[in-house]
């Protein structure tokens, strides 16, 4: 992705970081994703969703619709999160796993 797609975003209101739109592997529109978050690019990001800076995102992930993942989380390979989750800063998420529809986690 060019450099002229970056823009400053303010995750959860107060941290300010450069950032993308993630553009999924099927070519359609992606979320908001960090440019220092590392996401491997057969993860799907959907356009509602968040990725904050630091986090980290396996092959095959899949995030759901309005989902915030936060600083220096880490999502596993083909690991599932719900519509609407909340994953903490600094949260692990393992490989597999599967978070439900508006889980907070930690």
């Amino acid at each position: 992705m060019s450099a002229n797609n970056i823009f400053t975003h303010k995750f959860g209101g107060w941290l300010e970081a450069p950032a993308r739109r993630w553009i999924n592997h099927d070519g359609s529109p992606g979320g908001i994703v960090a440019e220092t978050a590392t996401v491997h690019e057969a993860a799907i990001i959907p356009e509602t969703a968040v990725v904050w800076p630091g986090a980290s995102i396996g092959y095959g992930a899949s995030i759901g619709d309005g989902a915030s993942i936060g600083y220096r989380a880490s999502i596993g390979y083909r690991a599932s999160i719900g519509d609407g989750a909340s994953i903490g800063d600094g949260a692990s998420i393992g490989d597999g796993a599967s978070i439900g529809y508006r889980a907070s986690i930690g």
